[in-house]
């Protein structure tokens, strides 16, 4: 698929409410969210938590076969996933520091 400029204005896109396990990302929320909108979205982003130490591999190609854009976005939190909890084991430091490059790199 080729990603064309838009002729004007910019791409429309959308971190979907895909339920409590937001990396469960589905051709049927996508399509729902966009007949709510009335847009057809050229982005869509869905996250992945480090501490299932799993690339969503099966959610970008869900997005990719709609003709959307995957965004990514990495949650550097480990089990269990609690918001507002200190810096665990994927602190910055650590993945500024080199520790987490093989899993970066695969």
């Amino acid at each position: 698929m080729d990603v064309a400029v838009p002729e004007h204005g910019a791409y429309t896109g959308a971190f979907i409410d895909f339920g409590e396990a937001e990396e469960d990302v589905t051709l049927e929320g996508i399509e729902d969210f966009e007949n709510l909108v009335g847009k057809h979205q050229a982005i869509i982003a869905s996250s992945s938590y480090w501490g299932e130490q799993d690339f969503p591999t099966k959610n970008l190609n869900v997005i990719w076969q709609h003709r959307s854009l995957p965004l990514v976005f990495w949650s550097p939190w480990d089990r269990p996933y609690e918001q507002n909890k200190g810096p665990d084991r994927f602190s910055l430091n650590a993945i500024l520091q080199g520790s987490w490059d093989k899993y970066i790199d695969d």
